[in-house]
């Protein structure tokens, strides 16, 4: 599979994601009304910020220990980190540090 193969089925699996999630927020929307709606949207807005900041937490973490076992300086790991940390910054889910300040 290459690579543009694989954007798209993410692209693919997070537009599925998204769907689901507008379909639900519309259907609880509907049930319980607009406080439901943004109830659910406000709640959605909160896992995304718990998530990214446990995200980073961990990303720390593991450079640190990277740093500290001298793995740091080991091709294949840093080319490792830097995949899934890339990947993360696509889904969404880590910001870049220019991004933070």
């Amino acid at each position: 599979m290459g690579e543009d193969e694989e954007k798209e089925g993410g692209e693919k699996k997070q537009n599925i994601l998204d769907k689901l999630n507008s379909s639900f927020t519309d259907f609880v929307g509907n049930v319980f009304g607009e406080s439901g709606k943004s109830f659910i949207e406000e709640t959605t807005e909160k896992v995304k910020e718990l998530s990214s900041s446990s995200i980073k937490k961990f990303m720390e973490f593991s450079d640190s220990l990277l740093e500290k076992l001298k793995l740091n300086e080991n091709e294949q790991v840093v080319k490792a980190k830097d995949t899934v940390e890339d990947l993360l910054k696509q889904a969404g889910l880590l910001k870049d540090d220019e991004e933070e300040f």
